[in-house]
């Protein structure tokens, strides 16, 4: 029979088995991208329940949002994607004084007016802050209030409470980098007993604590939908790079939960207390009139001030011929630069290498003095 009548032939050009194996390959794909992201929301939360129990540190606990989650590489990109989704061209935003030179040149990048609050080591002047709240009326205020950067200082509870009563009355935006937060010794709701509005909150892994892995996360919480910067959005990644950062995350997560991380956290704590106190030591050894290392209180970083008539800049020029490299402090100043002060992390060296790190530095400020040793 030969049918001329239309309708479908019993064979195609593709081979049923053909096509049912692309099919499955096809279901299998779906299956596979299907579990993968059940997998990362589930890391996200299990992350989230980590930090509002307060075993990451300090942390940020509204009474009615936990707001948003997103896990990123490390604290400078949750940083980045906060800027990013915060912030736009012509907008003020306040900062301490100093204050984290990658902020700064996010900011300005960003476009932004930034503007410097007076204070103390104990966090912003809150009549200062009112003060520049009225008259900027900025976007956001972005500080440290567990370990600020470059100084290492903590916040009092004073000043804490004011600054998030203040900018929950004027609708300012916080955001709050507590990068540091795990090199802390206390634990602390950072919201407890203050009212509060919209605030990005940004973590991270300490260097040091886990092999070359770095980590950080944003917790999103307090806007509403009606908000210009009601979500930030991921930016997209090649999947073999999500699937190799998931894969460490939930092996950080899972040794968080299986084993305590008391004991790494803690010796972490003094591995970075005793070479502060070794840096701290070795400069007075040192004996140069005017220069003064100040220790923080937690974190990665000291923060020394220089002889008078020296400038972190061109010192840091010949101190490269000695072999000795730092951050001038010029760079952590929105305005009015202390070019006098230089960032110091020692927490990575041993001991041999901070004494031979403060011995290069003398040579070189001796050699800009005109002193010799």
């Amino acid at each position: 029979m030969i049918n001329w009548m239309g309708g479908w032939p019993a064979d195609g050009l593709l081979a049923e088995a053909e096509w049912q194996e692309k099919r499955q390959a096809s279901s299998v794909a779906a299956a596979e991208a299907i579990a993968y992201r059940l997998r990362r929301q589930e890391t996200e939360k299990r992350l989230a329940s980590l930090v509002l129990s307060g075993q990451l540190g300090p942390y940020w606990q509204p009474a009615d949002d936990p707001g948003q989650w997103l896990l990123t590489d490390d604290a400078d990109e949750a940083l980045r994607l906060t800027t990013k989704t915060l912030l736009q061209p012509g907008d003020s935003i306040l900062v301490e004084r100093p204050t984290s030179r990658t902020a700064l040149q996010l900011f300005a990048r960003a476009g932004a007016a930034v503007f410097e609050v007076p204070g103390s080591n104990e966090g912003m002047d809150p009549e200062a802050l009112s003060d520049a709240i009225a008259a900027v009326k900025p976007r956001a205020v972005y500080v440290s209030l567990t370990c600020s950067d470059p100084a290492g200082c903590r916040w009092s509870d004073e000043r804490r409470a004011a600054l998030l009563r203040l900018c929950a009355q004027a609708g300012v935006a916080l955001v709050l980098d507590e990068r540091q937060s795990l090199t802390c010794d206390w634990t602390a709701n950072l919201a407890a007993g203050v009212e509060t509005g919209p605030a990005a909150i940004i973590g991270g892994l300490p260097s040091g604590l886990v092999s070359g892995m770095r980590f950080g996360w944003l917790q999103w919480t307090g806007w509403t939908a009606s908000d210009p910067a009601f979500m930030p959005i991921p930016p997209a990644r090649r999947p073999d790079r999500e699937r190799d950062a998931l894969d460490d995350r939930d092996a950080l997560l899972r040794y968080w939960s299986e084993s305590s991380p008391i004991p790494a956290l803690e010796t972490l704590r003094f591995i970075y207390r005793t070479r502060h106190d070794l840096l701290a030591e070795r400069i007075a050894q040192a004996g140069i009139p005017g220069l003064i290392c100040k220790q923080p209180e937690a974190g990665s970083h000291a923060w020394l001030k220089l002889p008078d008539g020296l400038e972190g800049e061109p010192l840091l020029k010949a101190a490269w011929l000695e072999g000795v490299l730092f951050q001038p402090g010029a760079g952590y100043y929105a305005t009015a630069a202390d070019r006098s002060r230089l960032r110091l992390t020692p927490v990575h060296s041993d001991e041999r290498e901070i004494s031979e790190g403060v011995k290069r530095l003398r040579l070189t400020i001796e050699a800009f003095t005109g002193r010799s040793g």
